[in-house]
């Protein structure tokens, strides 16, 4: 169980100054739920843990994996502005971005595999990705006798040009962009070699796959349309690459799942409670009554945006776990609210606004014991319902989080995903939670910002026409999301009407051949939500295992057919 123990560890990190917008502390619990941990740090399923270990020694090829090397962060010094005139970046300067490297299972002509983190500091699980014999990541690099690579995003971690705090000015952030990232792992990339190792591995001579999942995914799929002679093949787990303004529609794989899952009355009561308290808020006073009810002392000043924000914590949880989640999770949450103390009675399909009224679910929900410190995480808040002493129970706080802050200036400026109420049969976010709440957000955070920096709105349409949205299909790559995943909602892989719903196959397309808009190689995992594929500890679902199959059979062939160039080294 010491590898229990040193993941329990990285969690414990991973949760420090953890804060935030929806997304970056979502982010943070998908990590965790991926190295088979609970919110809290503690496994999900030690037996589970121990099955996937005694797997994994006997290596995926069938013999004993090869012995960990010892692995340092390194750094290697990138410019600014990666575009710069004439190639001079003197003038905006430069920044190091770190990265850690494996070579322990190298041979010659063996690939170069590159993990992207993306939106998060890397350091927390970096060493997890390269040693641990329940990694993926790790499994493949020692399948194909490959190096790995976990590369921090630039603005993340220690991959910043300076201080990320909430003094930093908007003007620092102007580098921050998905195009200048992409170009970063090009430039390194090309000059990318290992003292002890004669081979070339610059991706001229030797192939390079990149592997990701969630905006990392969209990313290998970029680098893959973008710089195919950079990255020869890549893997791309929940990729949500069509930037949208209102994604509301977040709320609808929840809702689905939920009913999947048996869940179907804590869903309706859920819509019920939230149904009546925006007719609640819409009376000040009674508000102010509701808010002290959830929060304690102080909440009442807080507006109903904000507020809502706050009732929307229980579904965090729920793409890196789906109904599970421990004491924080969707399950403990609906079994809380959907029994009946006097009776330990269950409510029924109908929920229990037909015999006890919504008001009873707004009770239960006002009382789930972990919601106060469900919010004080995600809100960076300190309200308490014990003591009116040193509470500060205010919503509306600029992030402090380093990666909150970095994630939150990209979504506002190009990619949008604004997770706003999903008004409708199936709503579970109160309508206060509007598309102009999630804008204010935005500008919260840089109120100086000028336009050409921090645009009013999240310019998603030039986002989408540069880099492909949806229709997005460059050859050597694999796409998979999961059933109840709701960032499949903005991948090629998407549910909803609104999707571009092409025909998804999983027989490995032919080296170099792309697929038009009407295909795509691809799978959806049943009973799965965000990037379950990476994962073989933990909550899984049934088709996690196939998914991975499918991508390295793919990745088998397409290697044959991998030509280095002529002349270099």
């Amino acid at each position: 169980m010491r590898s229990c123990i040193a993941a329990g560890a990285v969690a414990l990190s991973l949760l420090q100054g953890a804060a935030a917008s929806a997304g970056a502390w979502q982010r943070k619990l998908s990590i965790m739920a991926d190295m088979g941990l609970l919110p809290d740090g503690s496994p999900m399923d030690p037996a589970a843990f121990e099955s996937a270990l005694k797997f994994a020694k006997i290596g995926v090829a069938g013999g004993p994996p090869p012995p960990n090397d010892t692995i340092y962060p390194e750094y290697v010094e990138l410019p600014l502005d990666n575009f710069a005139e004439d190639g001079d970046y003197a003038e905006e300067g430069t920044f190091f971005n770190r990265y850690w490297v494996s070579q322990s299972a190298y041979k010659p002509g063996g690939p170069v595999f590159l993990y992207d983190v993306g939106e998060g500091n890397a350091q927390p699980n970096a060493l997890f990705r390269l040693q641990n014999v329940t990694s993926f990541f790790k499994q493949i690099v020692d399948k194909y006798n490959g190096i790995g690579i976990v590369w921090e995003h630039r603005y993340y971690g220690n991959s910043t040009p300076g201080p990320i705090d909430v003094n930093t000015p908007p003007e620092v952030f102007k580098w921050l962009t998905t195009e200048q990232s992409l170009a970063d792992i090009e430039k390194f990339a090309k000059q990318f070699k290992r003292k002890n190792i004669s081979t070339a591995l610059t991706p001229d001579k030797t192939p390079w796959v990149m592997i990701g999942g969630s905006y990392p995914a969209m990313r290998a799929a970029f680098m893959r349309d973008k710089y195919p002679d950079t990255i020869f093949a890549g893997f791309a787990s929940s990729a949500p690459t069509q930037a949208s303004v209102d994604m509301s529609f977040y709320f609808e794989p929840v809702w689905q799942g939920m009913n999947a899952y048996g869940f179907g009355n804590c869903s309706t009561d859920i819509k019920a409670a939230i149904q009546y308290m925006d007719k609640v808020m819409e009376k000040p006073a009674a508000a102010i009554k509701l808010k002290e009810q959830f929060l304690g002392h102080g909440a009442g000043n807080n507006s109903n945006p904000t507020f809502a924000d706050a009732l929307t914590s229980f579904v965090n949880t729920w793409q890196g776990y789906g109904v599970d989640g421990g004491k924080q999770g969707v399950r403990s949450f609906c079994d809380w609210i959907s029994t009946d103390p006097a009776s330990n009675k269950t409510s029924p399909a109908s929920g229990w606004a037909p015999t006890k009224g919504a008001n009873f679910t707004v009770g239960r929900w006002s009382t789930f014991p972990p919601f106060v410190d469900m919010v004080n995480g995600y809100l960076e808040s300190n309200c308490s319902k014990t003591t009116s002493e040193g509470v500060d129970c205010d919503l509306n706080k600029k992030f402090t989080d380093p990666a909150s802050i970095s994630w939150t200036w990209q979504y506002c400026t190009q990619w949008g995903y604004f997770q706003a109420a999903n008004e409708g049969p199936h709503q579970l976010v109160s309508r206060y939670n509007s598309l102009a709440h999630q804008k204010d957000i935005c500008h919260r955070q840089w109120p100086t910002a000028p336009r050409s920096l921090l645009p009013e709105w999240p310019t998603t349409h030039r986002t989408n026409a540069h880099f492909g949205g949806w229709d997005l299909r460059p050859s050597n790559l694999y796409w998979s999301g999961g059933e109840f995943d709701p960032w499949r909602t903005l991948s090629p892989l998407s549910g909803e009407s609104f999707g571009p719903h092409p025909n998804a196959f999983t027989q490995p397309p032919k080296c170099g051949e792309e697929q038009d808009e009407s295909e795509i190689f691809g799978f959806v995992l049943q009973k799965a939500e965000h990037c379950f594929d990476f994962r073989t500890t933990g909550v899984l679902s049934p088709d996690g295992g196939r998914s991975r199959g499918y991508f390295t059979a793919a990745l088998d062939e397409w290697l044959k057919c991998f030509k280095p160039k002529k002349g270099g080294d």
